[in-house]
């Protein structure tokens, strides 16, 4: 559970762009895996020893509840963050030292609360299998890991062994072992028993569902109705994961789509974009030649010949393209036909998708298509950034709902796009799929407040002998309007030099 304050510090990490390595979790197989091929190319960062800051492992550097929080406990924190996210600069060490401290308060929290209410104590059983489940995720990092070195079934067993010895040499340099993970995993557990103990009472009805629903679409009403750019840049935004809900109303301007993506044979797509490209570029430089002759020619009333410069290569017509595109049109002309005549014979579509949309391995040329992801086509608007540009106009081309395009010729191959039905603007629906989804975003929301809660209520007394995060952000503050201070200030006059007065 991770506190304000510590989701403060960590903002404050990625504003000032330290998060230069993956986050390293043995706990998870998947970045285990990842962690040990980038062990194995040299992308890690590697753990390096502290020493920025003098902090022995005796000094007190806070209490929570009366009870030391010692330079020990914050170290370890420490290379915790240096082995997430890298080692700190001279700028930003106090700042480490500072979410370090924070962490290890709040650790110190969860077990002196756990040793009070018994939820430290474990079974036979429930420590067994807690064992379990870390001795086989240390496992599968091992294996991960000895699997990036090319170690396989027919290796032998002495290159199996030295293998994994160099695995366990590996992370053992990151400060993991397996009775360490073991240690991690008992740790973690108790700290989530305290977390059930005090989430216990929380439980989000289907009154709340409801209100937050209609919250959300009322917010986004405003934003999106009106503003299909805005929807776009939303939707953007989450492929790209910048963001994690898509807009919760959608605006007008959008149809359903499908199409019949035909492959083109590579020489002849690549000749075509490639001259495309070409003729843009050369109309962009003709522009900006013109511009820039033009703006010379105000301000000298003589152009100068030299300012536009030679053609490096021969130029190219639209002609040139024009022709390159009837060679692909050519190309599938016997399969645009075919399909056109059976469109109009009535022919599903969806079954000329199967049929036409394939590469020659047989696989489908668009997945999207055939996977069933999108039962009713692509939402596409004239503000769609997700989609080549070809695609869209293609999309547009026709006006009523059941019409067919013309073949367009992206640089994916000749689309051939029918419009099946407008999406209908307004609200999301509010599926039993998305009831659920907002129940848990709401208890996950109410679980956090109350653990920060809990976590406040704690007496925390600092020693001073590292700064806190609102100190290192309050110093950061004063550093920013310092230099905004700075940039607005007038340049100071140069003082005239003195003059030399002479004695006769």
């Amino acid at each position: 559970m991770i506190m304000n304050n510590i989701r403060k510090a960590i903002a404050l990490l990625l504003s000032l762009c330290l998060l230069a390595g993956a986050t390293f979790a043995l706990a998870e197989t998947a970045d285990a895996s990842q962690t040990a091929t980038d062990a194995a190319t040299g992308d890690v960062t590697q753990a390096v020893a502290t020493t920025a800051k003098a902090l022995e492992d005796g000094d007190i550097v806070a209490t929570v509840n009366g009870t030391d929080i010692t330079g020990t406990e914050v170290k370890a924190q420490y290379q915790s963050l240096v082995n997430d996210y890298g080692e700190p600069d001279s700028t930003t060490t106090d700042l480490y030292y500072a979410v370090a401290m924070e962490q290890a308060i709040t650790m110190k929290l969860f077990a002196l609360t756990a040793a009070q209410t018994g939820l430290d104590q474990f079974t036979d059983e429930e420590l067994a299998s807690v064992y379990a489940q870390s001795d086989s995720d240390w496992q599968a990092a091992l294996d991960s890991y000895v699997e990036s070195l090319g170690i396989t079934d027919t290796s032998t067993e002495e290159e199996k062994a030295a293998a994994y010895t160099e695995a366990e040499t590996y992370y053992g340099g990151m400060g993991y072992s397996k009775d360490q993970l073991r240690a991690n995993y008992k740790q973690y557990e108790t700290y989530d028993r305290v977390q059930q103990m005090i989430c216990k009472d929380i439980a989000v009805t289907d009154e709340q569902v409801q209100a937050q629903y209609e919250a959300n679409i009322a917010a986004d009403q405003t934003i999106y109705a009106d503003d299909a750019d805005a929807y776009e840049t939303q939707l953007t935004m989450v492929q790209y994961g910048y963001a994690t809900e898509k807009p919760w109303y959608h605006p007008n301007g959008y149809r359903y789509v499908k199409h019949i993506l035909i492959p083109v044979d590579s020489t002849l797509l690549t000749a075509y974009t490639d001259l495309q490209a070409q003729l843009e570029e050369q109309m962009d430089a003709e522009a900006e030649a013109a511009a820039a002759t033009a703006t010379e020619a105000v301000a000298t009333d003589t152009p100068d010949p030299s300012s536009t410069p030679e053609p490096t290569q021969t130029p190219v017509t639209q002609a040139d393209v024009d022709n390159a595109k009837a060679d692909i049109l050519t190309s599938v002309q016997e399969k645009t036909a075919e399909i056109y005549d059976k469109i109009a014979t009535g022919e599903d579509f969806d079954a000329l998708i199967t049929q036409y949309g394939v590469n020659a391995d047989g696989t489908a040329s668009d997945p999207g298509m055939t996977s069933g992801s999108y039962p009713k086509g692509y939402e596409v608007s004239l503000a769609s950034k997700g989609y080549v540009p070809e695609f869209v106009e293609a999309a547009f081309s026709v006006d009523a709902v059941g019409d067919v395009s013309a073949p367009y010729i992206s640089s994916y191959g000749v689309h051939i796009v029918k419009y099946m039905e407008d999406v209908p603007a307004g609200p999301v629906e509010l599926t039993d799929t998305l009831k659920e989804t907002i129940r848990a975003s709401l208890q996950t929301e109410q679980e956090n407040t109350a653990m920060n809660a809990w976590r406040d209520a704690a007496t925390v007394v600092y020693t001073g002998l590292l700064k806190t995060i609102d100190e290192v952000q309050s110093a950061e503050d004063t550093a920013d309007e310092q230099d905004a201070a700075a940039t607005e200030a007038p340049a100071a006059t140069e003082a005239p030099a003195a003059t030399e007065t002479v004695t006769p």
